[in-house]
């Protein structure tokens, strides 16, 4: 599913009505009645409640005024109250008002020299309000009558359903304007926007519902958007069912340099994640007096002792042994549970742009490269980066709050700066790939805060990138399988108590349903 920005679906729009001659009067009569049919699903007995559409002055309000007369149609009991003199109303706004005048819905036009409670008593006194104030237009910060009322609908105990975007809400930057409407449920017209899904919006936007208005497809393909939802239907289109006479020789190969003293788990649970995403063949390589240990702990992968430093950790003397393993193998994993130790670190960078496989970086490999990011340009083979905020900004040379403010700018410019695929971990998992491609990732929950996904969700990755699926594909698969996983055990029962290996099980289900072309 593409996921626009607030630009970009204005674009949309101006072309459907100028260029392809669809009327807006018909688009905004399209999302209002798609959106009625979704708020009557989200409240079962709206129409048998008392409805205030609170509207602004542009389109935003003039799809209020559509609903409220749908509404009223239906036998609904209501109240438009505009914030805005109508002589702010022109086009098809003005046309649905004027409708509501002319069928005799009461309309409340708020005048700021008169009595504020008066002017409140219908929104107050409503069962339901429908918020159709500020739309995806908005740009500066709400202030004055408009966030005075935002902040007073905030505090009443009745359902809230935004047109669009929660009013306040900036819908390409997720970020509230001075003040946003916190939604029951909101109705977003052609395409999510990135605000509905990216910190704080995804907080403030509810249940959301995208309603098709009649956008031409032909519109979208040459917008030539790359950003998306992930979601079990688009991921089904990227998987199928193996070959019946499928081998492990053609399954991939996946090698992996993790682990050390007090951290050899974290070897164990790549290579665990690697095997449940279906590589052929996993192979750990092991300081070798960490690999009696691991030789215990793995039953279906692989151990390759090599050199080790005095700290018991993979040591560059190891190099030309695992460059000799690595022909013919089909991906690399570096960085889980490997320390910080120099010498290691210096293995990590020679193997970097040595390596004859694609590559993936995660944890204390990125800690590695993080002084000196430039030579992730001296890589010619394909690489993945999977930081978490703290490791992002360590090689960012920032602050994680920087990172955190603008998750998806973050992880797109550095993904294009050093032509990596790059996977923010985190809340809504970000994926950007060198060429704009982006992704935003719906699946997953509160109990993965917990030591050790990060290891499988790694693993994951560098099976699906074994098995031939090309960087941005595997990346994306492995966030939401991994995330989908954990859902299947733990999403709406706890969100806590999760142990890294109680999802692994799941991931095979997982991925059958994708490759089934079913929903997770």
């Amino acid at each position: 599913m593409l996921v626009l920005s607030a630009k970009e679906m204005a674009r949309l729009d101006e072309q459907t009505i100028h260029e392809v001659g669809i009327p807006g009067i018909v688009l905004m009569e399209n999302a209002a009645q798609g959106a009625a049919a979704f708020f009557l699903r989200v409240v079962p007995d709206l129409v048998d409640r008392r409805i205030a559409v609170v509207a602004g002055s542009g389109n935003n309000a003039g799809d209020g005024f559509a609903l409220a007369r749908i509404y009223h149609s239906k036998g609904a009991r209501v109240n438009v109250v505009c914030l805005r003199s109508p002589l702010k109303l022109s086009g098809d706004a003005l046309t649905n008002f004027e409708i509501l005048e002319k069928i005799g819905i009461p309309i409340t036009v708020w005048k700021e020299a008169q009595d504020f409670d008066a002017q409140w008593e219908p929104i107050s006194k409503s069962g339901a309000i429908i918020d159709a104030i500020l739309g995806t237009g908005l740009k500066s910060e709400v202030k004055g009558l408009y966030r005075e009322i935002i902040e007073r609908i905030n505090r009443l105990d009745v359902p809230v359903l935004a047109v669009d975007v929660p009013s306040g809400l900036d819908a390409t930057t997720g970020l509230p304007l001075g003040a946003a409407i916190k939604a029951t449920a909101t109705a977003t017209f052609g395409f999510l926007k990135i605000g509905h899904l990216i910190e704080q919006g995804s907080e403030l936007v509810g249940q959301v519902e995208v309603i098709d208005i009649g956008i031409p497809p032909g519109l979208v393909r040459s917008a030539g958007i790359q950003r998306y939802w992930l979601t079990g239907k688009l991921l089904s289109s990227w998987i199928e069912p193996r070959h019946p006479t499928t081998h492990k020789g053609q399954a991939g190969h996946v090698c992996v340099l993790s682990g050390s003293p007090g951290k050899t788990g974290a070897a164990a649970l790549v290579c665990l994640g690697a095997a449940r995403a279906g590589a052929g063949l996993v192979t750990l390589f092991i300081a070798e007096s960490l690999n009696p240990i691991l030789e215990v702990k793995l039953t279906e992968a692989m151990t390759f002792p090599i050199a080790e430093t005095a700290e018991k950790t993979a040591a560059s003397a190891a190099l030309d042994q695992i460059l000799h393993f690595l022909q013919g193998k089909q991906a690399l994993v570096m960085g889980p549970g490997i320390s910080t130790n120099e010498d290691t670190a210096t293995l990590v960078k020679e193997l970097l742009v040595k390596a004859p496989c694609p590559v993936l970086l995660d944890a204390d490999a990125i800690t590695a490269v993080s002084e000196d990011p430039a030579i992730l340009r001296k890589v010619e083979i394909p690489l993945v980066l999977t930081p978490h905020p703290g490791e992002m900004a360590r090689i960012c040379h920032c602050a994680v709050s920087d990172v955190q403010r603008n998750r998806l700018e973050s992880a797109s410019r550095f993904s294009r700066d050093y032509g990596v695929v790059l996977v923010l971990k985190g809340y809504r998992t970000i994926i950007a790939a060198p060429d704009g491609k982006l992704a935003i990732n719906s699946t997953g929950n509160p109990a993965m805060a917990s030591g050790g996904t990060g290891d499988t969700l790694t693993g994951i990755i560098a099976g699906l990138l074994a098995q031939g699926f090309d960087p941005f594909h595997a990346a994306c698969m492995g966030v939401y399988v991994h995330g989908a996983a954990c859902d299947r055990i733990f999403g709406g029962v706890s969100s806590r108590g999760l142990l890294a290996t109680d999802m692994l099980d799941q991931v095979p289900a997982v991925l059958g349903f994708l490759e089934g072309g079913g929903q997770v």
